[in-house]
């Protein structure tokens, strides 16, 4: 990214900062957790279950409080983003409750590393092919009800990469998802793949969709919306963009839109 651009992001955000009020950033280091509001330390992790019943998300216990603010811990180097696929739009010949980022600046290889955004449990995976490349897709959910959902990862962590190999065979276009053995663990800021994307097709992003899981979003009140995009997705997706920190969710805004069909227009974001 030019780096006029990145100096636009820093003074907008710094600018929005001020005109606020707001205080110390959120989480954004790589060993940074989820913050608790009440000094007590990072929620538990993997003592509630969350599942979706056919109608609306529930939890198996009492969940805890979320974050507060909800700060995400920025999952890659958006600085060598060339644009952004907003989420809540139609790309392609679907409707796309995730959003994601391209990465296709000249001699772009594809390694790059992706992180946890918050801790949270694995709760799914699939592994598949696309165009003849190898693709991963995880879920990982909070127990406060927060879930994030990354797809078209390469060359995983060991962690994920265990798990994986648990999964169904690849089969080319099969990207349905799989539940995984219970109990494991990523903190916000762990790696979770050195690699996205097809190198070998030029066609090197991921998508990351954001799910609260305790209510439905404001688009779902529109009855003939929620008739055309019913199920455990769009009904609950979120903008990400505010969620992360004030520099980087400027950067993100300053980026070209990713899809010619639908450009900037986003069912969540504002």
């Amino acid at each position: 990214m030019p780096a006029s651009r990145r100096l636009a992001a820093l003074l907008f955000a710094l600018g929005t900062q001020a005109a606020c009020g707001s205080g110390p950033e959120g989480p954004t280091g790589p060993s940074a957790g989820p913050a608790d509001p009440d000094g007590a330390g990072p929620a538990l992790i993997g003592t509630v279950r969350w599942a979706f019943d056919g109608d609306a998300w529930q939890a198996s216990g009492t969940p805890p409080e979320c974050p507060s603010p909800l700060t995400f811990t920025t999952p890659a180097d958006f600085s060598r983003a060339t644009s952004v696929l907003y989420p809540g739009q139609i790309r392609g010949d679907a409707y796309r409750p995730h959003g994601g980022l391209r990465f296709d600046a000249p001699g772009e290889t594809g390694h790059v590393a992706v992180v946890a955004p918050m801790d949270g449990s694995v709760y799914r995976g699939a592994r598949y092919l696309e165009r003849g490349e190898l693709q991963y897709t995880f879920d990982f959910v909070h127990d406060c009800g927060i879930m994030h959902r990354f797809d078209h990862l390469r060359d995983l962590a060991p962690l994920l990469q265990q798990l994986a190999d648990l999964l169904p065979p690849a089969r080319e276009g099969d990207s349905r998802t799989t539940p995984v053995a219970g109990g494991r663990i990523v903190r916000a800021g762990e790696r979770l793949a050195a690699g996205v994307g097809g190198p070998a097709t030029r066609n090197i992003f991921f998508d990351w969709g954001v799910y609260d899981l305790r209510r439905r979003n404001d688009a779902s009140r529109n009855a003939a919306w929620l008739v055309a995009h019913p199920g455990e997705f769009a009904p609950y997706a979120i903008c990400w963009f505010d969620n992360l920190p004030p520099v980087d969710a400027a950067l993100v805004r300053s980026l070209p839109p990713g899809s010619s069909e639908s450009g900037a227009f986003s069912d969540y974001c504002r």
